[in-house]
């Protein structure tokens, strides 16, 4: 068992018009969302919702920075004020207090996001 708990981020219409302003194609836009729409983010393991809540205020930086990056990684124009309140306009957060690896072998790590 994985000693982790974590978040579901997807993404808010303003995430989605702040692309198209970023120079992102509807299309591609459109294309991606199916097949990335939403991410997963392990964190430390939380018994409580409360402690989701807290881990996501003390990781958002990490997490919008990879989101940003997934979807436009041209990092000039990503928005100067990338801050909590920001982050809770742009994407949902759903926590998961357990997570279970049913997956057979190693788990491989990718190089840095």
């Amino acid at each position: 068992m994985l000693n982790r708990s974590a978040v579901i981020i997807g993404h808010e219409a303003a995430f989605y018009g702040w692309l198209k302003i970023s120079g992102i194609e509807d299309e591609a836009i459109n294309e991606r969302k199916q097949i990335a729409e939403r991410a997963v983010y392990l964190i430390p393991a939380c018994r409580y919702p409360e402690e989701i809540e807290e881990v996501v205020e003390d990781l958002f930086e990490e997490i919008f920075r990879r989101e940003l990056a997934r979807w436009q990684p041209d990092e000039t124009v990503w928005p100067d004020a990338a801050d909590f309140d920001l982050f809770t306009r742009w994407f949902t957060v759903e926590g998961i207090s357990v997570v279970e690896d049913a997956g057979r072998g190693r788990v491989e790590e990718e190089g840095p996001a």
